[in-house]
């Protein structure tokens, strides 16, 4: 099993949303996101998990919400469910504009940065929260 490849593609993820935040703070929140995918995807590599065989009905994102689901029940850390979903909502509202009425979604995340910045906290607290487990 190659785990690194996820942590690889997290760190990345993550690079490139630090190399964006200013320009293009819509896409640094999705990237914020998928960051977190990623590392979600190490830690059930790191443990053996298939994610996708444990709700074979369900497409890869559901699956991987299920997955985070049972894994915060099994942790006893109720946060990192709304940890994850709170990012997964705010890469929705960048890619598709969800919730955002008149204006862009680069415009809308410039005039509430504070979006932005949150993206990185979360991210920051679901990578601590994995890594913490992890040792």
């Amino acid at each position: 099993m190659n785990c690194e490849r996820y942590l690889v593609q997290a760190q990345s993820n993550e690079n490139a949303a630090r190399s964006t935040e200013s320009a293009y703070p819509d896409w640094t929140v999705t990237m914020c996101f998928y960051a977190a995918l990623h590392w979600v995807e190490y830690y059930a590599s790191q443990k053996g998990d298939d994610i996708q065989s444990q709700f074979p009905e369900k497409s890869p994102h559901d699956s991987r919400r299920g997955y985070v689901r049972k894994l915060a029940k099994k942790l006893d850390n109720r946060g990192l469910e709304k940890l994850y979903n709170d990012l997964e909502g705010a890469s929705r509202k960048a890619r598709y504009l969800e919730g955002i009425k008149y204006q862009s979604a680069i415009d809308h995340f410039k005039n509430h940065e504070s979006e932005v910045n949150a993206s990185f906290e979360k991210l920051q607290q679901i990578k601590d929260i994995l890594q913490n487990k992890l040792k």
